[in-house]
């Protein structure tokens, strides 16, 4: 799981929330750049277990791959941060209970975002019983990577390492996906900067995979079978995100939306068997990363070629998007396929 963080400009949160937000993330910056090694020095380091000087020699090519579609990698990357814990941040969200309407975190410059991110786990958890006893409903949840936003220098942190054949992939995917959002974040629109960023990174880590390991490597196989799995439920989630939209946008009392609300998710967890109970917030995170892809699948297309259509999406700003935090992307995948054909005349 991964989030953007951004540091900067948080004056605009309200007393003593911002107070908090400031001091931990500041202090957590600043242990992540205090602990960060140069990759080379750490893969020569005879103390380095072997696996993570395996998986930290690989990224300069995973890089050059990414910057060979156009991604603009900068200063990210270039160190390694070993963390000591099971997160980068605790990602925190909330949303309106019966409404898919996100609760907003805005700052000048950068815009709005649907969520914080917090550097210890106990701060995450506070954060979400305040949302939640605000009426929101509220998630928390463990991240493995997270992006400056260009800001800092992002190292590459130990919890971004796995152990199994799977490792290799997912941290090309990571890399691969944070430097989407160093090439391209429109401000205002996380819907549609983390459906961009999950579907090239993915795209690019089935192409990366096969020409690094071969077809019907560990790694492959391994890539493959997570990327299926996760394909039926995310269909399931997203389609519970429409059902529950429809009953939202309904006349019904709210009493009845509740209970139908509690009807459809008790369905979703008993066809899934998730741990943790759905709610408005999970299921707009969902949407987040996920919501875009068949608009992005039609911007492909029409690009017929994935370097075009990142190029494309280079050129698109706020003023081509109807409203912040818009989560129809189907016009603004239209809009990047006519910016490529008109390209191509």
């Amino acid at each position: 799981m991964r989030t953007v963080v951004l540091l900067a400009a948080l004056l605009v949160l309200p007393g003593c929330l911002m107070t908090r937000y400031l001091a931990q993330a500041g202090a957590g910056q600043l242990e992540l750049l205090a602990k960060a090694r140069p990759i080379e020095e750490v893969v020569e380091d005879p103390n380095t277990p072997l696996r993570t000087a395996m998986l930290l020699a690989e990224i300069p090519a995973i890089k050059q791959y990414g910057r060979s579609y156009g991604l603009r990698i900068k200063r990210n990357y270039n160190s390694y941060s070993s963390l000591g814990r099971p997160a980068a941040v605790w990602f925190v969200g909330a949303a309106d209970p019966l409404a898919f309407k996100p609760r907003k975190w805005c700052f000048p410059i950068v815009g709005c975002f649907a969520g914080l991110g917090w550097f210890d786990e106990d701060d995450g958890i506070r954060h979400k019983l305040e949302l939640e006893a605000m009426g929101y409903d509220a998630i928390v949840r463990p991240a493995s990577a997270y992006s400056t936003g260009g800001w800092f220098p992002d190292p590459v942190l130990s919890t971004m390492l796995g152990g199994g054949d799977d490792a290799f992939p997912e941290l090309a995917n990571v890399i691969l996906h944070e430097s989407v959002h160093a090439t391209v974040l429109v401000a205002d629109q996380p819907f549609f900067n983390e459906s961009l960023a999950s579907y090239v990174a993915d795209t690019l880590t089935d192409h990366w995979i096969a020409e690094r390991f071969g077809r019907g490597s560990p790694e492959e196989l391994a890539w493959t079978l997570g990327q299926a799995t996760g394909v039926h439920r995310t269909a399931r989630l997203l389609g519970a995100y429409t059902e529950l939209k429809t009953l939202y946008e309904s006349k019904l009392p709210r009493d009845q939306k509740l209970r139908r609300k509690a009807d459809i998710i008790d369905e979703l967890v008993d066809d899934l068997r998730i741990r943790r109970r759905p709610n408005n917030a999970s299921l707009t995170e969902a949407r987040v990363y996920n919501g875009g892809a068949a608009a992005l699948i039609d911007a492909h297309r029409a690009c017929g070629d994935l370097r075009k259509m990142i190029e494309s999406a280079k050129t698109l700003t706020r003023a081509d998007f109807s409203k912040t935090l818009q989560d129809d992307l189907a016009p603004v995948g239209k809009l990047m396929g006519q910016r490529c054909r008109g390209a191509k005349s």
